[in-house]
């Protein structure tokens, strides 16, 4: 569609595939603009519980919910 002319542009978010591989199409298309699926703003107000949240996990030894892998960069 955007090859067509049928779309002017994309902003694209999530993708089957995370992180989008260096050599997908999608990276040298300047129709194509790529978010790093942290598209919204935060709002501390409900932040801070989701954080506290966590922190109580971490302190009866479980794992925090929203972690970062580093490996696979996201």
């Amino acid at each position: 569609m955007l090859d067509s002319d049928h779309l002017a542009g994309a902003v694209l978010d999530v993708f089957h595939e995370e992180p989008l591989p260096l050599e997908h199409p999608f990276w040298q298309n300047p129709k194509v603009t790529i978010t790093p699926h942290v598209a919204s703003l935060t709002n501390p107000e409900t932040a801070c519980g989701e954080i506290a949240k966590d922190i109580k996990l971490m302190q009866v030894g479980q794992s925090a919910r929203y972690v970062v892998d580093r490996v696979v960069g996201y």
